[in-house]
């Protein structure tokens, strides 16, 4: 049976989410504040987690970047009632899965969530079964999928899961350029919701970090990963 945390202040919006997830095969629970969200998540396991953007003691995002701090990657979404095209980057890049409305309707954001949940059991999967390459290694950047690390020069870098994710899956279409939509859709599902800025931010970051090498951009087409370093950026 699928699982879900749902994590609202509002006893009204609890108990409309909790009887539609339920009638599409969840298991749910529930709680009313932003630590006991944190807390249950810590102790148990989910397959997808929903959070109201503001709640009491902790909002849905100091959750989300609590969990990622304890390397807790369930996939999570956050309802909010704002409108805010950075603070959606700014919890993107924290590691919020994905963002909607709370006018949104119940049925989408169910199948937002069993969308996540596909995506996330591919990405475990993807370890064992499909992902035959454990390690890659190019001019100076290590990357190891099986201890999801990455080095340059030796030194350590510091990669978000989805950054991490995002370079694998730049490494493993090297011998194509890859879209701004197809991006979207690989890592934030088929949705109207982002505008390829997102996904500019996102690379943008990744560059950073890899200090402005080996991801080019294609203007007009998207992004290829070269194998040696270069500042065509």
């Amino acid at each position: 049976m699928k699982t879900i945390m749902i994590a609202d202040d509002d006893s009204a919006i609890l108990a409309l989410l909790s009887y539609t997830f339920e009638s599409d095969g969840f298991k749910v629970s529930l709680v009313k504040n932003g630590q006991e969200a944190l807390d249950l998540a810590t102790k148990q396991n989910f397959d997808v987690i929903l959070l109201d953007m503001m709640m009491p003691e902790l909002s849905g995002l100091a959750v989300t970047e609590a969990l990622r701090q304890r390397a807790n990657y369930t996939p999570i979404i956050i309802l909010t009632a704002r409108e805010d095209d950075d603070l959606k980057i700014t919890g993107i890049n924290s590691g919020v899965d994905d963002y909607l409305d709370k006018t949104t309707p119940q049925r989408e954001i169910v199948a937002r969530a069993n969308a996540l949940i596909r995506r996330n059991q591919i990405y475990q999967k993807s370890g064992h079964a499909v992902e035959v390459v454990e390690h890659y290694s190019f001019d100076g950047l290590e990357v190891d999928i099986k201890t999801k690390s990455a080095s340059l020069d030796h030194d350590k870098i510091d990669l978000s899961k989805r950054e991490f994710n995002l370079l694998i899956f730049l490494i493993q279409n090297r011998d194509k350029i890859v879209s701004r939509e197809a991006i979207l859709t690989e890592f934030w599902g088929e949705t109207q919701d982002y505008e390829t800025r997102v996904v500019d931010v996102t690379i943008s970051n990744l560059r950073k970090k890899l200090h402005n090498q080996f991801i080019k951009t294609k203007r007009g087409f998207g992004y290829q990963f070269s194998e040696h370093h270069t500042k065509n950026i």
